[in-house]
């Protein structure tokens, strides 16, 4: 048999921010549909429409500021519910608040790191289906696929009668840094530290034609390895949050809860480029050293037979060597380079839009 003809049309508006969340609503208009059929109703052409404006605002960032988002974009009557989802993390008192609902603007607002950082588009579907399914058809459970079973929690209307929805103990806590420090896409950050590349490498090429260094190498254990190492990681990470004023303070704008939270989730960020960059460095450092240290000069330099051991032990030593050699380099990058790595950056750039706009509205009251 045919398939019946849908009831009634709903018109679906996905708003959000540029970058992973622009990406992920792109997606989710082409998939949504399907999924609105089978998890609110079948019988309702779903027309689902995607686009891409900033939100611009302060950390008390709430579904009411993206309303104010939304409705001039959106002619009155044009569309059934819209979704505005943010990579800005959101909070009730210290519980992570995934999402945000206004019944009577017909607006959700879905803050995506605290959907975690493992299938976020998956969950993503998941959510934004049932939150629709609550605008449009007045839902109020949440129910996540099985999979997602346990992660939302209602904590019921607030006194400004929204819905709000937290992902609950230390897995939320846990679901959101991850979430936050996966928006900030660390691994690109190996690839905008150019210069940091430069002096890792030339740091390690010479430590790698220096028979002074394959001695030393052969002489240290485990521990001093593992320690170097640490201490060159930390010493890079160090020096890029500091020389590049990574490191956020408590302000007017920024509580001392978040601004401990951007920390956390910047250092978190920058130490995964870093280690990404290690991990790099030590795997072609060992294909050269295998490739260019023929057996014979190594052995007849170390007073015994070379062994793959020996090679591993120099490309891990002189990976610590390079490490540092980089920090230096990394000093040279480009501010806003580097900066695209912290998470608190971005704030600080939705702020400052924030208060060109206050400044703008003001100045005509103030002509008046």
């Amino acid at each position: 048999m045919p398939p019946a003809a849908a009831a009634h049309a709903a018109r679906i508006v996905l708003v959000a921010d540029p970058g992973v969340a622009s990406e992920i609503a792109q997606e989710l208009a082409d998939k949504l549909p399907q999924q609105l059929r089978r998890r609110v109703r079948a019988d309702v052409d779903w027309r689902v429409t995607a686009r891409t404006v900033p939100l611009v605002a302060d950390e008390q960032l709430d579904v009411s500021s993206a309303a104010d988002v939304v409705r001039p974009l959106l002619p009155e009557g044009d569309w059934d519910a819209a979704v505005f989802l943010t990579d800005l993390p959101r909070r009730a008192g210290l519980r992570p608040v995934s999402v945000e609902v206004s019944p009577q603007d017909r607006i959700a607002l879905v803050s995506l790191p605290a959907l975690g950082s493992w299938r976020v588009r998956r969950r993503a579907r998941h959510v934004v289906a049932d939150v629709i399914g609550l605008l449009t058809q007045g839902r109020v459970d949440l129910a996540p696929s099985p999979e997602e079973a346990g992660r939302l929690e209602a904590s019921g209307a607030g006194e400004d009668g929204l819905e709000r929805f937290i992902v609950p103990g230390l897995r939320g806590h846990l679901s959101l840094v991850t979430g936050m420090v996966r928006a900030n896409r660390p691994w690109r950050l190996f690839a905008t530290l150019s210069r940091a590349l430069a002096g890792v490498f030339a740091t390690a090429a010479f430590g790698l034609i220096n028979n002074s260094t394959w001695t030393i190498s052969s002489r240290m254990d485990v521990g001093r390895l593992i320690g170097t190492s640490a201490a060159s990681l930390l010493a890079l990470t160090a020096w890029i949050i500091i020389d590049h004023e990574l490191w956020e303070r408590p302000h007017g704008s920024l509580s001392r809860p978040f601004s401990r939270l951007y920390n956390t989730v910047t250092c978190v960020t920058i130490t995964s480029g870093v280690l990404s960059l290690y991990v790099v460095l030590f795997l072609t450092l060992f294909g050269v050293s295998k490739l260019v240290l023929t057996p014979s000069v190594f052995s007849t330099v170390l007073g015994q037979h070379a062994t793959v051991h020996h090679y591993a032990v120099l490309a891990w030593f002189v990976s610590s060597m390079g490490m540092v050699g980089g920090a230096f380099g990394s000093g040279l990058e480009d501010d806003g380079t580097v900066r695209n790595a912290a998470y608190g950056e971005r704030q600080r750039r939705r702020w400052q839009k924030l208060q060109e706009e206050k400044k703008m509205r003001e100045e005509p009251e103030s002509e008046t």
